[in-house]
């Protein structure tokens, strides 16, 4: 018998706690782990239901240190024990080691991790099996979660991702990070999707990092100080380590994972204070958008990441509505003409915003809440 099917015959035997719910994570969490997390703490909900965190590496569950039926947990029994007598569990990358085919007396919530413009990996046919439903934010998500997971049209939930919902949450996030905002005109982040991963052995592209080298970043920095910018590099976390994250600009501050953690701030509150985004492929802007703030593209590696790793659609600068950009000069002067006052692609991000995120109401943790039966009453 392999393991899932071992597994999947222990969950339907062991009995489940309708007050339990388990956040499962393979190495770490996922932004939309925390933001559903950190309502279920702000609105009670953890007065009713006892809440357990299964994760292989749990430092970034700092943020939960000490709070009433909150519980970290460590070890793989006590993993699997947890996960497979609860009654909810929420993920968002896959159940892992703990993978089954889940029963009828249980509700496995697939959150995913953003809405994608890059290739999703093909997965088996019976990877829906895994969970009970999954969240689309739009019928565009929907088709390709159809397509690479196998997931059918009755698990399909339509609602924004919680996250979203820190973009507009009062955290003074930058102050804390050492930025004070209305000492610059504008405050940029600069957020691509990783290139190389060595930890999964991955390598989307021959370029080691988009756009910047040492030398244009001390170039850049000189034109952010004339302008009075404030640029803000935050790496993927599964990015291999680069000797640029390590220098230091009077203009460009560069903040790693470990830095957030280091002063507990969810990465979409810093993201949610910025001005202007800068990205490429990444999911990131597809949320951003609900800000309707300028976003602008760097795709100076767009042909060697298609024939690399490839996109969910046939057109993808089409999705893209923002200025391209292929080199530094292209950034300063979109830079430029924000601070002039231009703003050249507001109706095209209005587009691209109803077509990804159908619900714009920013309630979606209580909506996926009530969706999946957990309730305070």
């Amino acid at each position: 018998m392999n393991r899932i099917k071992l597994i999947t015959l222990v969950n339907k035997i062991l009995p489940k706690q309708r007050n339990k719910i388990v956040f499962y994570g393979r190495t770490s969490y996922d932004n939309n782990h925390h933001a559903l997390i950190k309502y279920l703490i702000k609105n009670g909900y953890n007065e009713k239901y006892r809440i357990y965190l299964v994760v292989a590496n749990d430092n970034d569950l700092i943020y939960y240190d000490n709070i009433k039926h909150i519980k970290k947990v460590k070890g793989i029994i006590a993993g699997a024990y947890h996960t497979l007598t609860a009654k909810y569990i929420f993920h968002t990358h896959g159940m892992g080691k703990m993978a089954n085919n889940t029963p009828n007396n249980q509700m496995v919530f697939d959150m995913w991790h953003g809405t994608a413009l890059k290739t999703l990996g093909e997965y088996s046919s019976n990877y829906h099996k895994r969970s009970t439903k999954i969240l689309a934010t739009c019928e565009f998500s929907k088709e390709y979660f159809k397509k690479c997971f196998g997931y059918k049209e009755d698990q399909f939930f339509i609602c924004g991702y919680p996250r979203c919902e820190q973009f507009f949450e009062e955290n003074h996030a930058m102050e804390q990070l050492g930025i004070l905002k209305e000492n610059y005109d504008k405050i940029v982040l600069y957020m691509p999707t990783f290139r190389k991963a060595s930890r999964w052995d991955r390598n989307d592209s021959d370029h080691e990092f988009p756009l910047f080298n040492e030398v244009s970043l001390e170039e850049f920095n000189v034109f952010l100080s004339e302008k009075n910018i404030m640029f803000i590099i935050k790496p993927h976390p599964a990015q291999d380590n680069l000797d640029i994250f390590n220098l230091d600009f009077s203009n460009i501050k560069i903040i790693k994972n470990d830095f957030l953690l280091s002063k507990k701030i969810m990465p979409y509150n810093f993201v949610g204070e910025t001005d202007i985004l800068i990205t490429d492929y990444s999911s990131i802007y597809f949320d951003f958008l609900l800000t309707q703030k300028p976003i602008g593209f760097v795709i100076d590696d767009i042909d060697d990441y298609s024939d690399k790793r490839g996109f969910v659609v046939d057109n993808p600068l089409d999705y893209m509505p923002g200025e391209k950009i292929k080199d530094v000069e292209e950034l300063k002067a979109f830079l430029d003409s924000i601070l002039a006052g231009k703003d050249d692609w507001k109706e095209k991000r209005k587009e691209i915003n109803d077509l990804v995120n159908f619900d714009q109401s920013l309630e979606y943790s209580k909506k996926i809440l009530d969706f999946v039966g957990i309730t305070k009453e």
